[in-house]
């Protein structure tokens, strides 16, 4: 669906294009035109927090906002061009709770997207502070796409 193809005063998720599993994309098309339900209301056994990717002229930078967890929280792989971020935010106390109203969500999340460019495997460095979870990694060069000729022996 273009943007253009959006109904009026409903904002664009953006591409979409590094999440891995079109499955989701599918979920939350279903959700949110069918519906007429929020994103963040996807009906999934596992949630997934905002997250930002962006690059500068060195590095890829993942920025996730997810507050209320310790950094040991996290488990953070790369694997063949794939990140994945998981864990699971739990509640802030115990006992019976009568809400008004549950916006925070809790319970494991997961996110895994496939890197826009090649990075250095050895470079990926997480930090979490101030409830943002940050993870960077540095670009390697563009292979040559010029032509290669090999001595036949």
């Amino acid at each position: 669906m273009a943007d253009s193809d959006l109904p009026p005063n409903r904002p664009s998720r953006g591409s979409g294009s590094l999440t891995v599993h079109l499955a989701d994309e599918l979920d939350v098309y279903f959700n949110e035109v069918a519906h007429g339900r929020p994103v963040g209301f996807v009906a999934s056994p596992k949630w997934k927090p905002r997250t930002d990717v962006y690059e500068t002229d060195q590095e890829l930078i993942v920025h996730m906002d997810i507050a209320g967890m310790q950094a040991g929280d996290f488990k953070v792989e790369l694997d063949e061009g794939i990140l994945k971020i998981a864990g699971e935010r739990i509640p802030r106390q115990q006992g019976r709770r009568h809400y008004h109203s549950m916006e925070v969500q809790i319970g494991p999340f997961e996110r895994r997207f496939r890197l826009p460019v090649i990075v250095d495997p050895a470079s990926i460095r997480a930090t979490y502070e101030h409830g943002f979870l940050e993870i960077r990694l540095a670009k390697q060069p563009p292979r040559s796409s010029g032509a290669q000729s090999v001595r036949v022996t």
